[in-house]
Parts: structure tokens; C-alpha cells; sequence
């Protein structure tokens, strides 16, 4: 087995009505543990990786790390870029062999957003990787990430087909009260908004 963009296990996930896990890993045990739960669940999988992750452990590290658990553990096994922000870090780490990636661009304004988004799904589809991105803003802590619960934007369903019709995006991140995993309040889901 190798690394596998996201999209096609998403879309086989959405036909048949079951959901993806998703877990950020940080070395070689949290994708160990990860990749081993999975096999035995019967599970695919993705392992994502803050731009942190990535510092931390290397680049070829977890590429290496995560094919040998694919091939291990014989499932269908995404290694994704979460929350990466600069477009030639994501280029670089896509050329590497990774797969999946997320454009966080959801900080600027719609239309920049849509710019950014655009142009990494460009070249990422051209790489045979999928690509997420976010509209609103996430609560909570992740990596350097920090948005406290006034500065969190919802996602707006109504910009939310525009925006993924005029990007090209193969998933889309909302935010409808929920949080990244340090957060001061408990999180209020808005399943209406959903």
C-alpha cells in the first residue's frame, strides 16, 4: 500500500454512509498507535500533521513513517497537511509524496480566500493530491493557531457552495461552534447551520 489523496476514500465514505476518522500524529508512535487501531477496526484513515508536526519530525521522516504503516498494516492510509497556511510549503511537502493537503486561508477575506485556495488546488490536482480548506474560523488551539472563542467565524452555507464551486476543493472545513483542542469554553454545536 501507499499514501492515497482523500478524495476518492471521502466520496466512497459519502456513498456507502460512514464516517473517516481523522487523528493529528506527531512521531512514530502516534502513527503506530493510529495506523494499528485502524487495521484492526477495519478502518481508512487519516493522519494529519500541523506545519509543526511536520518541523518537528521531518518531512521524509513521516512520509516514510506512515508508507511503511500503510504497507504494514494494509489499509487505505491518507497522510494530510492540516492547518498549512504557505502555499510553496504545501508545493514542497506535495512534491515529497504527500497527498492530502489543507489551505488555511480561512483568516482572510472571501474573495483573497477563494485566490489562495484556487491556486493550491491547482497544483495540487495536477500532483494527483486533494485539497481541504476552511471557511469561518475554529476556536480553540492548534499548532501556533490560536482563535478564542470571540474571533471564531461560522460558516455561512450560503457562501459555502460558492466557495466550493469556485475553487475546486475536493472537502471544505466549517466552523459551527466547533473547537481545535485547547479551548476555554465548552463548545456549542450549530446543528441548524450544518
Amino acid at each position: 500500500m501507499y499514501l492515497i489523496s482523500s478524495h476518492e476514500m471521502l466520496k466512497d465514505a459519502q456513498r456507502r454512509g460512514y464516517a473517516v476518522p481523522a487523528f493529528n500524529i506527531h512521531n512514530l508512535e502516534t502513527v503506530q498507535v493510529v495506523a494499528r487501531t485502524a487495521a484492526r477496526m477495519r478502518s481508512p484513515v487519516i493522519l494529519a500533521g500541523t506545519p509543526g508536526t511536520y518541523r518537528h519530525a521531518g518531512v521524509e521522516y513521516l512520509v516514510s513513517i506512515c508508507q511503511a504503516a500503510a504497507h504494514e498494516y494494509r489499509i487505505p492510509l491518507v497522510l494530510h497537511l492540516d492547518h498549512h497556511e504557505d502555499e510553496q510549503d504545501i508545493h514542497s511537502k506535495v512534491e515529497a509524496g504527500i497527498r492530502s493537503a489543507m489551505i488555511d486561508a480561512s483568516h482572510f477575506p472571501f474573495e483573497e480566500n477563494i485566490e489562495k485556495v484556487r491556486s493550491v488546488v491547482t497544483f495540487c490536482h495536477r500532483m494527483g493530491a486533494s485539497v481541504e480548506a476552511e471557511l469561518g474560523q475554529l476556536g480553540g488551539q492548534e499548532d501556533d493557531l490560536i482563535v478564542d472563542a470571540a474571533n471564531a467565524k461560522f460558516t455561512d452555507p450560503l457562501k459555502a457552495a460558492e466557495f466550493v464551486r469556485r475553487t475546486g476543493i475536493d472537502s471544505l472545513a466549517v466552523a459551527i461552534g466547533t473547537a481545535h483542542g485547547l479551548y476555554k469554553e465548552e463548545p456549542r454545536l450549530d446543528f441548524a447551520r450544518l
